[in-house]
């Protein structure tokens, strides 16, 4: 790819490409280089990203939310699991780890490492450009790695211990990122 916005005149003079191969090149330079080029380079222009809890989104946001993630987790690690290809159809399973050392949807850093498994669909053009992305995470799970919501096995009495301590442990975190405290124990 040249790095340019290509026009759908210019898409039909590319040649063929395996979407197989287009994925894996979405997941190193999205996941692993942290490019903040690889959507204008890889993505069509009216590309369409769905993500539970999130509007559906366009290149632009989708690279926004991309950044904020890198920021989150500089440490950020990707494997890929599985991958099963069916004509322009890539379904992935990847798993997802690095330490919260940023804000991440607005949780506070918590210095906690995570680890979070998705499943993501990607539907490609012949010459490589993605045209839909769609993932389904475990946030619940990341949630609860995070502290955010209770053990799966805490009664009554420990969600509510739960709630209560973490009320405090987020007003903790929240003024300790504001006054650049540094990563939190």
């Amino acid at each position: 790819m040249t790095g340019t916005k290509t026009s759908a005149a210019d898409r039909t003079a590319l040649p063929r490409r395996d979407p197989r191969e287009a994925a894996l090149e979405l997941l190193e330079r999205g996941w692993r280089v942290k490019d903040p080029t690889v959507l204008d380079e890889m993505a069509v222009p009216e590309c369409t990203y769905d993500l539970p809890g999130h509007p559906r989104m366009g290149n632009k946001e989708f690279m926004e939310l991309m950044q904020h993630v890198w920021l989150a987790k500089p440490d950020l690690r990707i494997e890929l699991l599985d991958m099963v290809v069916e004509g322009d159809l890539v379904a992935s399973r990847v798993r997802f780890s690095g330490t919260q050392s940023g804000e991440l949807l607005g949780i506070p850093p918590t210095g906690r490492f995570v680890t979070i498994d998705e499943i993501l669909l990607e539907r490609w053009d012949e010459h490589g450009r993605l045209l839909e992305f769609h993932q389904e995470a475990d946030f619940l799970g990341m949630l609860g790695q995070l502290g955010v919501v209770p053990p799966k096995d805490a009664g009554p009495l420990g969600q509510l211990a739960h709630a209560v301590s973490s009320a405090v442990r987020f007003t903790w975190l929240k003024r300790k990122a504001r006054r650049g405290g540094g990563r939190p124990r």
